[in-house]
């Protein structure tokens, strides 16, 4: 670009030249940025963009402590329901275990009952069978006497 704009200059040169005019062609150079710079117009427009970016930067610093303020305010509260899913879920699983614990206690009871009256060598659970005939399934027996048990209590 900047060979380009010293061949056109170089161009109009010698067509300047080339008329008969006795003058030389004037050619000047202006340095704009520091024209700006020192400048007092260019002064007092660098003195309104300082003064609009020192504004804004003060209006940024104050929306950024809002918003970190907002954010560890956010991190305590949402701290705080974490801490309680976590009690609860805890709660849940240690009362589901005590209650399965205590029902598995009484069906063992039931199971032993069932085994002796029917005479069973062995009583299996469903879930770690793939296959088993319905007519050896006792489950039915199992929960009518489960209920009659607890009716008792």
């Amino acid at each position: 670009m900047k060979k380009l704009s010293v061949f056109l200059a170089g161009i109009v040169l010698c067509m300047l030249t080339a008329c008969n005019n006795a003058e030389p062609p004037k050619i000047a150079v202006v340095d704009l940025v520091r024209t700006i710079n020192e400048s007092n117009l260019g002064k007092k427009a660098n003195a309104e963009l300082d003064a609009l970016v020192k504004a804004r930067q003060a209006e940024l610093k104050e929306k950024a402590d809002v918003f970190e303020n907002l954010k560890k305010n956010l991190e305590k509260e949402t701290a705080a329901p974490k801490k309680f899913i976590t009690a609860a879920d805890a709660e849940v699983k240690k009362k589901a275990a005590d209650l399965r614990g205590k029902v598995l206690e009484d069906l063992k009871k039931i199971l032993d009952a069932v085994g002796a009256e029917d005479k069973l060598q062995v009583i299996l659970t469903s879930e770690n069978l793939l296959y088993y005939q319905k007519t050896i399934d006792i489950t039915d027996k199992v929960i009518k006497k489960y209920n009659e048990s607890s009716e008792a209590k």
